[in-house]
């Protein structure tokens, strides 16, 4: 069945109509298990120095370490070199992916591309820039001409630009993350690669929508939200 883009009332009702939306402490604080080792087991010669990431922190005892979003936000404000870019790219990647092996590994591949490091803090700082418009940010990741990465689709590099700029004093936030469970809610097209100024179209919704749903903190309250709708 073809999809219907849902207008931004659709959505409020949604989300009135729902479970209710989680507070930016429960946003601040959601929290993935992940395996060092799952990267470990397959970093080479070919990938930038081993990130800290990989290799500070207590682990519990299978083994895994834990990230919030909390952290990742306080993350992605202190890059400032490549291989802070690396690290901060593993550390989203292991939060996003999760515990699953295959899918750590299907973002792996990526970090064997010339000049990762680079390109990812090149994209990084248009990001953290609040005079970059957030469908320039995007596109820079998106077309081949700047700082596109083999692997590295919008599903994951929308969760770098969410966590480099961060929450601010505004409820309205200007990156968000946008995935297939994220669309499939707001009834957009099942495809992967939205365009810039789709990107642009969905913040714009999702920015309107929060100005009729005063309990919602920040915007990111309705994306976790309608992650799981």
């Amino acid at each position: 069945m073809t999809r219907t883009r849902k207008t931004t009332a659709e959505v409020v009702d949604l989300l009135r109509n729902g479970k209710g939306l989680p507070t930016a402490a429960e946003v601040d604080n959601h929290a993935i298990w992940f395996y060092p080792r799952h990267w470990l087991n397959r970093w080479d010669e070919n990938m930038p120095d081993v990130p800290s990431i990989l290799q500070s922190g207590e682990k519990d005892s299978k083994g895994r370490l834990t990230l919030s979003r909390g952290d990742l936000f306080a993350l992605g404000n202190k890059v400032k070199t490549a291989q802070d870019a690396v690290n901060f790219y593993v550390a989203v990647c292991s939060w996003g992916a999760g515990a699953k092996a295959r899918d750590i590994y299907r973002r792996i591949p990526t970090l064997s591309e010339p000049d990762v490091g680079e390109k990812l803090l090149d994209g990084i700082m248009l990001a953290q820039d609040p005079n970059v418009e957030a469908e320039e940010a995007y596109r820079s990741f998106w077309t081949s001409n700047q700082y596109k990465l083999k692997g590295l689709g919008p599903a994951f590099f929308t969760k770098l630009l969410y966590f480099t700029a961060g929450p601010t004093d505004s409820q309205k936030m200007r990156h968000l993350i946008l995935d297939k469970k994220v669309a499939a809610s707001i009834g957009w097209p099942d495809k992967a690669w939205w365009t810039p100024s789709e990107y642009g179209n969905y913040l714009e919704l999702i920015n309107n929508v929060v100005e009729h749903l005063p309990e919602a903190e920040r915007s990111d309250c309705l994306e976790m939200r309608l992650f799981k709708p």
